[in-house]
């Protein structure tokens, strides 16, 4: 399972137009960061693409919940589908992030997945209870491990990215988070300022040309046209980190009058500095087995193992993605 954000909007036409989940955006961050740079309030929604390593570097260990909701429609047809995230980041650049997916589906439809990066190692589990052991990832190297913490994390910044300079901020007075003085910013559509940006079909397209998986994601990626949004921002007055963003996002699809697609994000820290529990390495963890040795076993029980001073099959050493789990 991936984290979130735009993986699910791209998959937002899924069951209407034969879709499935998949992709990534944006780029993920990196364990180490150099000081951050002084924040730019002329741009306050900015502040929404804050990857979790420079939010660190700003304001220190934080841990954080967020959830989205997001509907698409076509006529009659209607799909629904609600999300759960969590994210503790430590100063250190450790960290652990869960998700979860509800597809509407009944009892049993619900997917999920956690993972740490701690003291080097990425550890990766899933959810369910007959396969939730965690286990270690020593190929990872925290890249998979930190584009998942990265989809959950950036959920808002995602669908801003979708609005585009369409989303103005506009300064709405004062308040207080956690402590902490902040700058409160109401969101808004202006519907003028949209602009779709470059295509993302490519400019050598496959033979046949994309697949219906493909053309649904663009046709909303570059037919997108939003409807309406509106929502709040909370930005720490010393630093700009978004201490809480909520934005709710009605777009519509170029072509396709029937087409109504809804999001709803809501992301807030929980905690700040001392208040940030730990970040371990999980317990009893098991080792990497991405190639189980189930049939080996049998063989070698049978007396039809690799003969004594074979040469040993090359080791599988490619980078694992955690987050493609």
């Amino acid at each position: 399972m991936r984290g979130s954000a735009l993986p699910l909007l791209l998959a937002l036409l899924a069951p209407l137009g034969g879709c499935s989940r998949g992709g990534t955006t944006g780029a993920v961050t990196v364990g180490e960061v150099k000081p951050p740079p002084p924040f730019d309030w002329e741009r306050p929604a900015a502040a929404l693409r804050l990857g979790p390593d420079e939010v660190a570097a700003r304001l220190g260990s934080f841990a954080w919940e967020g959830t989205v909701a997001w509907s698409t429609a076509k006529g009659e047809r209607k799909v629904e589908v609600a999300e759960r995230h969590a994210v503790r980041q430590l100063a250190t650049g450790d960290f652990s992030a869960d998700g979860t997916v509800d597809p509407g589906r009944g009892p049993g439809s619900e997917s999920g997945k956690r993972v740490i990066w701690a003291r080097g190692m990425s550890y990766a589990s899933s959810l369910h209870p007959a396969s939730g052991g965690w286990r270690e990832r020593p190929t990872d190297h925290g890249r998979g491990a930190r584009r998942f913490r990265d989809e959950s994390f950036l959920l808002a910044g995602e669908v801003a990215g979708l609005l585009g300079p369409a989303l103005v901020a506009s300064p709405a007075g004062t308040a207080s988070v956690l402590g902490r003085p902040v700058r409160r910013f109401a969101l808004s559509l202006d519907r003028a300022r949209f602009a779709p940006g470059p295509s993302r079909l490519s400019s050598e397209p496959p033979p046949g040309g994309p697949d219906a998986a493909t053309k649904a994601r663009l046709a909303l990626l570059d037919g997108r046209e939003p409807i309406d949004a509106s929502g709040e921002l909370l930005l720490d007055a010393a630093t700009g980190a978004p201490l809480q963003a909520r934005i709710s996002a009605l777009l519509g699809v170029k072509g396709d009058p029937e087409a109504r697609i809804r999001v709803e994000v809501d992301g807030h820290f929980t905690a700040l500095g001392g208040q940030v529990g730990p970040v371990e390495p999980p317990r009893n963890a098991l080792p990497d087995e991405r190639k189980p040795r189930g049939v080996a076993r049998a063989l070698e029980q049978a007396g039809l193992g690799r003969k004594k001073g074979a040469e040993a099959p090359p080791a599988d050493d490619a980078d694992e993605d955690v987050a493609e789990e």
